[in-house]
């Protein structure tokens, strides 16, 4: 292949993915924070748990846990439900939930199955 090919290709590229760029650069951004991965990876592992719950399992304090699913939630990357005196949190990025895979994160018996 020329040189000049390769060019053409890489720029090639970049120009299907300008549309989706931003939005992955916004989201490798979020993901970046080891505070919200951790959170991330305990949500993925039992997805609707409490801020308690995702606190205790992430050995984070429960102010810290709420500020950062706060930032999530605006970016879209959770979503909370109520049950009861509840607040329950889900994961529902796809993009972040292939990424959790990606790196290996655990699923456990209240993982959906998909």
């Amino acid at each position: 292949m020329p040189e000049s090919e390769r060019g053409q290709v890489g720029a090639n590229a970049l120009e299907e993915v300008q549309e989706s760029l931003q939005d992955w650069i916004d989201v490798f951004a979020l993901c970046a924070d080891a505070t919200r991965m951790k959170i991330l990876i305990a949500m993925h592992a039992a997805p609707l748990s409490s801020v308690t719950q995702l606190a205790d399992a992430a050995q984070l304090g429960a102010n810290t846990v709420t500020q950062s699913l706060a930032t999530l939630r605006k970016a879209g990357v959770v979503q909370v439900q109520r049950d009861g005196k509840y607040r329950r949190w889900e994961l529902v990025h796809p993009g972040v939930h292939q990424l959790l895979h990606q790196m290996d994160a655990p699923h456990s018996h209240l993982h959906p199955e998909h």
